[in-house]
């Protein structure tokens, strides 16, 4: 037997017991003994990637790829790349790989995962669906392309991919939930509840599910769900679970009309929800201190764009709650304009870029510009696209002079109906955080009405101001309002935006289909007892309601 062979043998067992740093250890001095032994290097190669350390693990599958150009040595590579956010590179390395092996499923999903990273959603798509033909039952790629139905809000495809997910495992709890919750959000309540009554009936200590199928559900006395609820041992949920339990029951006690019981639920949920909180007043008013400093510095800068662009952007904001969400939907039911709803992306190219970082402030503008318009330009060619992310109010000054095409319609509503309908409402996004106490939603709104006063000393001509509680008493008169601001003409489809089937992510997914409700910025005051730390806070601050 070969003496190398017989080495390789006594440190093998090294690698089998994932001692990783031993093994790397002994075949390196192994190795430089027979430096050609590729079976040791690429064990060595392995090693590195699974101690994470994918430079030194680069090095030695390209000595592998010198003299072996073997799919699998293609793929590991192409892996390790990606890890090293070397993108282009990482995508050549797969393609190489499935050029070698046109039937490489597992390259093709990990190729569209990449092309995904580098904005290349349809390729990316295409990548996924290759994977999927390939390997009937490649869950990964299926999952990987139902995160792009879902980031992209294309629910209706999503939901044909979790039924096949599905025919996997007709019980999978986790797909289940997702159809449910994707129904949910095209508006098919019936269909969305009929998935959670099933993962109940499957795992009655399913919190999530209780708690979306009670959110959709007007809950009587003798509802069988609310009733099987109220049985559960929260001892054993996590933290997590014992928030949406609290949730639950809160909604069904404010249905039932025992106002004690739904603010005891109620106020439990957030004091927990507040103990695992980062969030930070004291971040937000140095940002709000920031972005003044930056304006009052630079005015209006007046830049010059060259670009013709066929979309702009409707920039729809306010609070959270203040109508953002059914201005969105009465809107986006005209042919010309496309309901995007709340993206990010703004506020990530800002955060991203910086305002105390000295610069030209014509690039910096321009890449603010450029940056948003590469990720909406995917998302519709329609004339118009509404991003209705509330908080964006922060930056209507980077707006102004990055899209000087824009147009900016801000929801104003009562300070009382804005502060309570925040406070009763379970946000996903942990940036929300400022409503889980009612002294924090006031002083919050505070900080939102001192910025927004800020712009309209700057900008006042180029915000459209829309009244929540005179619009929803007049929503034709308003609504021709808005488009005559925005130089479009009345459409009759309009008065149906109800019917309006586009799928709706917040937390008003179930209200703007139910018809606009008058008198609702009222509905605080029933509870006006349970709201005196909010009232006084605000009456503190001379804020009016």
């Amino acid at each position: 037997m070969n003496s190398n062979n017989l080495d390789i043998n006594n440190i093998l067992n090294l690698y089998k017991e994932k001692n990783y740093n031993s093994f790397i250890k002994s075949g390196l001095k192994l190795l430089k003994k027979n430096p050609k032994n590729y079976q040791l290097t690429y064990l060595i190669g392995l090693s590195y990637v699974n101690l994470q350390k994918y430079a030194e693990a680069e090095k030695y599958f390209d000595k592998l790829l010198y003299v072996q150009k073997k799919p699998e040595i293609f793929f590991i590579q192409a892996n390790i790349h990606k890890q090293l956010k070397k993108y282009d590179s990482a995508i050549s390395y797969f393609e190489e790989a499935i050029k070698l092996n046109p039937n490489f499923s597992e390259a093709y999903n990990n190729l569209g995962n990449t092309k995904k990273r580098v904005g290349k959603i349809d390729e990316a798509i295409s990548c996924f669906e290759k994977a999927i033909q390939l390997k009937e039952n490649n869950i990964e790629a299926y999952l990987n392309l139902a995160n792009i139905y879902k980031e992209n809000k294309y629910f209706n495809e999503l939901i044909k991919i979790y039924e096949k997910i599905l025919s996997f495992n007709k019980n999978d709890i986790k797909t289940l939930y997702n159809i449910g919750s994707a129904y949910l959000f095209l508006g098919d309540i019936s269909n969305g509840k009929y998935y959670f009554e099933k993962i109940i009936k499957i795992n009655k200590n399913h919190v999530p599910s209780y708690r979306n199928y009670i959110s959709v559900t007007k809950i009587t006395k003798k509802n069988e769900i609310f009733k099987q609820l109220k049985l559960l041992n929260e001892d054993v949920f996590s933290n997590d679970d014992k928030i949406l339990f609290y949730d639950a029951l809160s909604k069904g006690y404010f249905d039932q009309d025992n106002d004690e019981l739904a603010f005891k639920y109620l106020e439990k949920s957030n004091s927990l929800k507040k103990k695992n909180s980062k969030f930070s007043f004291e971040k937000v008013e140095i940002e709000f201190k920031d972005t003044k400093t930056f304006f009052d510095k630079i005015g209006n800068v007046n830049i010059n764009y060259k670009d013709t662009l066929k979309s702009r952007p409707i920039f729809i904001i306010g609070m959270p709650r203040s109508g953002t969400t059914l201005i969105e939907q009465i809107l986006s039911s005209h042919s010309q304009i496309y309901g995007a709803g709340e993206l990010d992306f703004l506020p990530k190219i800002i955060d991203n870029l910086g305002i105390k970082k000295p610069r030209n402030l014509e690039s910096f503008f321009t890449e603010i510009r450029n940056s948003y318009y590469d990720q909406i330009k995917r998302i519709s060619d329609d004339n118009y696209i509404i991003d209705k992310l509330p908080a964006n109010y922060k930056w209507i000054g980077f707006i102004i002079n990055a899209f000087p095409e824009s147009k900016i319609i801000h929801i104003e509503r009562n300070p009382m109906a804005v502060c309570w309908s925040n406070y009763k409402t379970s946000f996903v996004d942990s940036g929300m955080d400022f409503n889980l106490s009612q002294q924090d939603i006031a002083k919050y709104y505070s900080l939102y009405l001192d910025t927004i006063n800020f712009w309209k000393s700057k900008y006042a001509k180029k915000i459209f101001d829309v009244n929540y509680e005179n619009f929803v008493n007049d929503f034709e008169t308003n609504s021709k309002k808005i488009l005559n601001f925005l130089d479009l003409n009345w459409e009759d489809q309009i008065k149906n935006y109800d019917k309006n089937i586009r799928p709706v992510t917040t937390a008003s997914f179930q209200q703007v289909r139910e018809g606009i409700k008058k008198n609702t910025s009222m509905a605080w005051k029933k509870y006006s007892n349970y709201l005196k730390p909010m009232q006084e806070t605000l009456n503190n601050m001379k804020i009016k309601f």
